[in-house]
């Protein structure tokens, strides 16, 4: 007599069941062999037969009834080869051999900077320096001085949605491991707030260096837009024990509403930049130690390029409006 095994897989949660004597009796009362406690299966639901090395599924009831590879049987032995994928009622359930070759171990690697993000320390000197760039965010962006406590105020916010996105990332693994991998979760999510602030500043002393916001764009964007995922994949990967391919289908899923957003940002900043004129070099960000890789334009040509600018603006909208008035008469 073979011996099989019965998997049920139930809200992601995987149940296994050796079945050595047979026939085996499957349902929701008490005097089952097999009890599967969903109020959508039948107290005595089905029965697995093994009669000379073949396996038979019986359905036993009329109520939610038992599919076999998606085919609703009726109420006579059905015979299946292992292994089978069945429905008992909405409960999803296979029928396995003892010696099906099982998946590949996945080996915890935690070689590289990952074993960092393990560390506590390294998290919380993570989480301290995000908030500390918060505040040096939000102390050069606000023309007039605060009290410290304005300063908190407008911080608070911030940290709690990285908090809360911490939560998220930790929520991942919970659901593929039944694991909180609460501390790599807390390190990722300061470098999903880390990363794009520091790229940023990079941009900007691009932007300056080299006289053009080219650089400093793709620097930004390439963060919000490339960054961002790749860290949530190398979450998945290292903690959850995925392979890449799924691991960035997941990553761009879990990212997809924040991605919205950003694509609205950027749309918004390219509407922008078509509906006024160019701005002249002189006018690019400007900082007290000059460096930079082309010479700094004098007042002279700066309102020379201004009065130029200017004058293509005005011709383009007198230009705009004469083609309207012919249009019209």
């Amino acid at each position: 007599m073979g011996k099989v095994i019965l998997e049920t897989i139930q809200r992601g949660v995987h149940r296994y069941h050796k079945i050595d004597s047979f026939p085996v009796t499957i349902g929701r009362a008490f005097d089952n062999d097999i009890i599967l406690q969903d109020v959508t299966i039948s107290p005595h639901h089905l029965v697995i037969l093994n009669e000379n090395d073949t396996y038979q599924i019986h359905n036993l009831n009329d109520e939610n009834g038992t599919k076999v590879n998606k085919k609703k049987i009726g109420n006579e032995p059905v015979e299946i080869s292992l292994p089978t994928t069945f429905q008992i009622s909405g409960l999803k359930a296979r029928l396995l051999a003892t010696n099906m070759k099982v998946e590949e171990t996945r080996v915890q690697d935690c070689s590289g900077l990952f074993c960092i993000f393990n560390s506590p320390i390294w998290a919380a000197l993570l989480l301290v320096v995000t908030v500390a760039l918060f505040f040096v965010d939000r102390y050069l962006s606000t023309p007039v001085v605060k009290e410290p406590l304005w300063y908190l105020s407008n911080v608070l916010p911030s940290v709690w949605v990285m908090l809360g996105i911490g939560i998220l990332i930790a929520s991942i693994s919970r659901l593929s491991t039944h694991r909180w991998e609460v501390i790599p979760a807390i390190s990722i999510a300061s470098l999903i707030f880390l990363v794009p602030q520091v790229f940023e500043y990079i941009g900007h002393f691009l932007a300056y260096l080299f006289t053009s916001d080219g650089l400093g764009s793709w620097l930004k964007n390439s963060a919000k837009f490339l960054i961002i995922p790749i860290l949530l994949a190398t979450f998945i990967v290292k903690t959850v024990h995925s392979k890449w391919l799924p691991a960035i289908g997941i990553a761009v899923l879990a990212y997809s509403p924040f991605l919205a957003y950003q694509v609205l940002g950027l749309v918004d900043e390219l509407s922008l930049l078509s509906g006024f004129s160019k701005v002249p070099s002189y006018s690019h960000t400007l900082r007290p130690r000059d460096i930079r890789l082309n010479k700094t334009i004098s007042l002279e040509e700066f309102a020379k390029e201004a009065k130029e600018a200017t004058a293509i603006r005005v011709e383009k909208m007198l230009k705009d409006a004469r083609k309207k008035e012919e249009e019209d008469s």
